[in-house]
């Protein structure tokens, strides 16, 4: 259950003098902790919460991998954030204001902004996660990200431009590197982009480019034994049938040890030549993290309490990709997905809301209910309640799930209208 359906307030003892919030980011967790002080600030008069970001936009991230290979238009997973704000977000007591946040002084609780400078008295820091390229030599400057709406629709663009570009080319060796697609991280977001990948590069640009399909390769290459690790074996052997059918060249046990213009190499001393490598192998909290002076767990997240405040740094909450909280039954830490970070973001709403009322906080309970992953035209495949759920049925769950979960009415019509052409028709080949 999550813990905004929890009765919290039992009489109000007398508030403390300052009532001001600074959430960063704009992300899953600092979108939806901003929502759910709108619906409590009755419950604490003067109550002011700003919402600082330096895009006006709240972006559905799961979906992204869909803009980079032609599924949906950008614009369709982006919802502008004082839409969902009382007047526009410009008073309170939910304001927004766009700015890039340059720095953040605890000591003076403050956050630096390339604009201008906000107080607070509590902080939700929800900046969410960058790319980690582990320090592989040549990776951050030859391996493409998949993190910003830019990202999604720079490599939208760099497929059909590989294309255009082999079309020119004379030497069929040059055209094959060209055509060859590498996406490097097995996890959800590598296994969705390399299937998609697939389908526009077999089906879709089968038709603009017919003779030079042929020379396409989609590669995805996975460090463990198997794909989806974190999800059950089953779902990873599903997963791998299913991408596999569909075209993509799977490796398994495949670590990355250099990356060049050229291509990358592999710690078994393969040679991959690949004009075009996607990273999607591992995430880690932004530099700005540094300026909380928090402790950090192994894999650099900040170590919170189970009321995700930390540890003594009274009124500093961490919540999203960037949060260390571990699960009261397994003892285990939360995962960072969209799923965790939503819930967060509204919990440190709540015990904040709760502070001010000078009550106890609720510590963060997220019961996981699982995960689907999509993989082409009627299949899916995941974990729902406890069972593995695979083909048609989960497709249908996917695109539930998702358009339920996208941000405003006219987002969610024109993504299943996206999703209806792309079933019917074909994925966009407009070049942005």
């Amino acid at each position: 259950m999550e813990n905004s359906k929890r009765p919290f307030f039992v009489g109000v003892r007398g508030m403390p003098e300052s009532k001001r919030v600074v959430i960063v980011g704009s992300g899953f967790a600092g979108f939806f902790a901003a929502v759910e002080f709108g619906k409590l600030a009755h419950l604490v008069p003067g109550l002011e919460v700003t919402l600082v970001d330096k895009n006006n936009y709240h972006m559905f991230m799961p979906l992204l991998y869909h803009v980079g290979t032609g599924g949906i238009e950008a614009g369709n997973i982006c919802f502008p954030i004082r839409a969902t704000l009382n007047n526009g977000g410009t008073s309170p007591p939910v304001m927004f204001r766009e700015a890039e946040v340059t720095g953040i002084d605890t000591e003076n609780k403050k956050v630096v902004c390339d604009r201008t400078e906000l107080e607070y008295e509590y902080l939700i820091f929800a900046l969410g996660s960058t790319t980690n390229f582990y320090g592989i030599p040549g990776l951050e400057d030859n391996g493409v990200p998949l993190k910003t709406i830019e990202d999604g629709i720079a490599m939208h663009n760099r497929i059909l431009e590989s294309f255009e570009a082999a079309l020119l080319e004379e030497d069929e060796q040059k055209r094959r590197e060209m055509l060859t697609f590498v996406v490097v991280g097995g996890g959800a977001t590598g296994v969705e982009l390399s299937t998609t990948m697939a389908l526009f590069v077999f089906r879709t640009l089968n038709r603009d480019f017919p003779p030079l399909v042929r020379l396409a390769r989609v590669l995805l290459i996975e460090a463990t034994g198997s794909l989806l690790h974190g999800m059950r074996l089953e779902v990873g052997r599903l997963a791998l049938k299913q991408a596999r059918k569909l075209g993509v060249e799977v490796r398994l046990n495949c670590l990355v040890s250099k990356a060049t213009p050229d291509g990358i190499e592999t710690k078994d001393g393969e040679s991959i030549p690949s004009r075009n490598v996607t990273w999607v192998g591992g995430i880690k909290p932004l530099p700005i993290a540094d300026d909380l002076h928090a402790e950090r767990a192994k894999d650099g997240r900040i170590v919170v309490s189970d009321s995700l405040e930390v540890p003594n740094r009274p009124g500093l909450y961490v919540a999203g990709d960037s949060a260390y909280c571990l699960r009261h039954d397994t003892r285990s830490p939360y995962p960072p997905t969209a799923q965790s970070a939503k819930r967060m973001g509204k919990t440190c709403a709540l015990n904040i809301v709760r502070s001010m009322n000078n009550l106890p906080p609720l510590p963060f309970r997220y019961k996981y209910k699982g995960d689907l992953v999509f993989l082409g035209r009627n299949y899916a495949v995941g974990e729902f309640m406890g069972r593995v759920v695979s083909g048609l049925p989960a497709f249908y769950m996917y695109q539930g799930y998702h358009l339920v979960s996208i941000a405003g009415f006219k987002n969610r019509l024109v993504t299943l209208l996206d999703w209806a052409y792309d079933y019917f028709y074909r994925r966009s080949t407009v070049k942005l």
